[in-house]
């Protein structure tokens, strides 16, 4: 007759039941998805869907929609229908400085991290960030980016990435001669 060791049953028991709560809350635990496609442009504006990517949350459709306000054009990006980022260009006179764009703008303020060259202002949750357009010493104007995220999962160093290759875009797409014609 074999006789089986109470204590190995009673260790093999709770094993089991440790790693099935392990697994339960691993399961409970775990982040959720990320179902759509980064976009590589914020409405018609290239940019580097790596940048993007981490200031967006999990979800599973991805939109946008454009809008113009006076000279301010803007562009939402949506994830399962609510609004998830708002980028903006905007026309500024030319003394304009960085602090002066953060007045004004959402989810940034003046008094939030400078880049060293002053062209950009950062939050984890907002950004604004000069335009270097090609071709505007003629200008009374330069154009201004600013970008906000409407959710807390952004950290200063993403929205800084994300200000500094957005600007760098529309310098580098058709916004510059289309808006300080």
């Amino acid at each position: 007759m074999i006789r089986s060791d109470p204590s190995r049953t009673t260790r093999t028991l709770l094993f089991g039941a440790g790693l099935a709560a392990i697994l339960i809350l691993t399961a409970s635990c775990s982040s959720p998805s990320r179902e759509y496609a980064v976009p590589a442009e914020l409405c018609g504006v290239k940019i580097a869907p790596s940048v993007l990517d981490p200031v967006l949350p999990p979800g599973k459709n991805v939109g946008t929609s454009s809008t113009a306000v006076g000279e301010n054009k803007r562009c939402r990006l949506h994830v399962d229908d609510e609004s998830t980022l708002s980028a903006s260009i905007e026309p500024w006179e030319r003394n304009a400085s960085a602090p002066d764009v953060a007045r004004v703008a959402l989810a940034v303020d003046p008094s939030d991290t400078p880049s060293k060259d002053r062209r950009f202002i950062y939050s984890k949750t907002g950004a604004v960030g000069r335009v270097n357009c090609p071709n505007t010493s003629s200008s009374n104007q330069f154009l201004w980016a600013t970008v906000r995220v409407t959710h807390d999962e952004a950290t200063v160093g993403e929205m800084r990435e994300l200000i500094a290759a957005y600007a760098d875009a529309v310098a580098a797409s058709s916004e510059c001669g289309e808006m300080l014609e």
